[in-house]
């Protein structure tokens, strides 16, 4: 392997990891601190690479503009379902995860009638390809990797720095100390919705002028959000960021050598044999 060839697919590798991380932050978030597996995320990143389309195609916005537009939209989205579907429920996780499934898959049907049979693409924001030791990769990608690195750290930020974010983490150790204390279960549970669908939105709108959109591009989504939050730990923002890079290397060596369907089959049977021999993950942690 020549080291050019190298360097190359370590380069895709970091952007597909990067994808993949952003793809799975809310997820993590949720269940982190809500102790949820929203199974619908995968149609809140669809949603979020549809209002690419509509603001940048059809409004003719700058994308720049239409990213936290889109963000802000989709995460309010986020909040009414929580109000409206999910607490009510709260307390059944049985309930909420044949609710999350089953949203989904009408938020998909809906999706067909709605944004239309045929796949629709967003125009490139950025063109030409940066250069690093012989390795190429399109502004698009730097792009993707660079605003999911300030995602990552804006969340940090939020949760160890911020009095909402401290609220949060109190209420995922211990709900009903955290109400004692004064923060209320329904506030975070609402903003906890707002973060996590604005981040899959946010991921939709990233991958937006890369990809072409279909309804159904959530539901691959999601199964790869589900593989990295499970090898990294079910609620573990640091193990789901390794797992996603470490998803995108076995994927980018994988496919460059191997194929995709065998580079996918062999993703799957090292996620279920590493759980095998650890069930918690990379840094998950036993729950009582």
């Amino acid at each position: 392997m020549e080291i050019t060839e190298l360097i190359q697919i370590t380069v895709n590798a970091i952007s597909i990891g990067a994808i993949y991380a952003l793809l799975a932050l809310g997820l993590t978030l949720l269940f982190g601190i809500m102790d949820i597996l929203f199974f619908a995320h995968g149609a809140m990143y669809m949603l979020g690479a549809y209002a690419a389309y509509y603001l940048c195609t059809k409004l003719g916005l700058n994308y720049f503009v239409a990213l936290p537009i889109g963000v802000i939209l989709i995460g309010l989205i986020g909040v009414v379902m929580e109000k409206g579907l999910f607490r009510p429920i709260r307390n059944d996780h049985v309930a909420i995860i044949f609710l999350a499934i089953g949203l989904n898959w009408f938020l998909e049907s809906t999706g067909f009638v709605v944004f239309g049979l045929r796949p629709k693409p967003v125009a490139s924001v950025f063109t030409g390809q940066a250069h690093f030791f012989g390795a190429t990769i399109s502004w698009e990608r730097a792009v993707v990797v660079l605003i999911g690195l300030l995602a990552v750290l804006a969340l940090y930020f939020f949760l160890m720095k911020t009095r909402w974010g401290l609220g949060m983490r109190a209420f995922a150790e211990d709900p009903l100390t955290a109400e004692l204390q004064g923060i209320s279960n329904d506030t975070v549970c609402s903003l906890g919705f707002l973060i996590g669908c604005g981040l899959a939105a946010l991921a939709g709108l990233l991958v937006a002028p890369i990809f072409i959109l279909t309804p159904t591009m959530g539901s691959h989504a999601v199964l790869i959000s589900l593989l990295v939050i499970g090898l990294g730990g079910l609620g573990s923002i640091p193990g789901a960021l390794i797992s996603a890079f470490i998803i995108g290397i076995i994927e980018s060596f994988g496919t460059s050598y191997l194929g995709a369907d065998i580079t996918w089959g062999m993703i799957f049977i090292f996620v279920i044999i590493f759980l095998i021999i650890r069930p918690t993950g990379i840094m998950g942690v036993v729950r009582e």
